[in-house]
């Protein structure tokens, strides 16, 4: 954190200077016209920079939440730049388990027999992005509970994840990304699953475990697309596989992209 307020200190320092300078009329020129291209510039040279002039350790938190009397929950996970890690295999009284490298901050929060856990980045660096969170940025790494069914919320910047579903009982999964580069593996035995995807300039790969079937819908720019063709033939509409209605197992998909890459393959 320190060199991020640095880094907004020498920023204003600049700003007051140059508009006292204007006002005394010793400078005539317009500021702002000025002021704001060399604020990009200076943001972007800061960021490359970062990992050089911030080597500080990392805070790590680790975090456990109880499971307790919850029936099903909603999982909201807001990410930033970074990486990000989920899978199965929480404890048998866990409703997540994980180590979060950089901080996090979570709030719990219980209805009846159900649950809503969100996991946010610290607030302290949400204006000192340029350094704040450390030249890794955040490296959060959990686990969640398959006892239980589940709403997943991801919302992630620019970075990776790996989400890894594949033995979790996920009833609706939503994807909203920036540039990023995400890797998805859907549930193999949860019933019906609704996938979401909102992707800007991203890199998204969805894979389909052998036994699911699948529905897909695709709302898209200039994106590259590729399917399995085979396996989920298009119909003039969706991309189906065939006796979808009746399958024990499947997953429908909604994909809208601008531009980046979509893949959806088996697992």
């Amino acid at each position: 954190m320190r060199s991020s307020r640095l880094f907004w200190g020498v920023i204003l320092v600049v700003l007051g200077g140059l508009l006292l300078l204007r006002s005394l009329g010793i400078i005539t020129w317009n500021v702002w016209l000025f002021f704001w291209p060399a604020i990009l510039i200076l943001a972007g040279v800061w960021m490359l920079l970062g990992p050089a002039v911030n080597k500080g350790k990392q805070e790590v938190v680790n975090l456990d939440i109880p499971l307790e009397l919850i029936q099903e929950a909603v999982i909201d996970v807001n990410h930033g730049a970074g990486t990000l890690d989920i899978s199965g295999g929480a404890g048998p009284a866990q409703l997540m388990t994980g180590v979060f490298a950089g901080g996090v901050e979570s709030r719990m929060e219980k209805i009846g027999h159900g649950g809503s856990l969100t996991l946010n980045p610290p607030t302290n660096v949400v204006w000192g992005f340029p350094g704040g969170f450390g030249g890794e940025g955040f490296r959060w790494n959990f686990r969640l509970t398959d006892a239980i069914p589940l709403d997943v919320r991801l919302h992630t910047g620019a970075g990776e994840a790996r989400v890894d579903l594949v033995a979790l009982r996920v009833r609706k999964l939503t994807l909203e990304t920036g540039a990023s580069s995400t890797i998805i593996t859907l549930p193999a035995n949860a019933g019906f699953t609704a996938v979401d995807v909102h992707a800007g300039a991203a890199s998204v790969v969805l894979r389909v475990p052998q036994d699911v079937a699948g529905r897909i819908t695709m709302k898209s720019g200039l994106v590259g697309t590729k399917i399995d063709n085979v396996r989920f033939p298009f119909n003039g509409t969706t991309y189906e596989t065939a006796g979808y209605d009746s399958a024990a197992n499947r997953v429908e998909i909604l994909v809208e992209a601008g531009v980046g890459s979509i893949e959806i393959i088996s697992a």
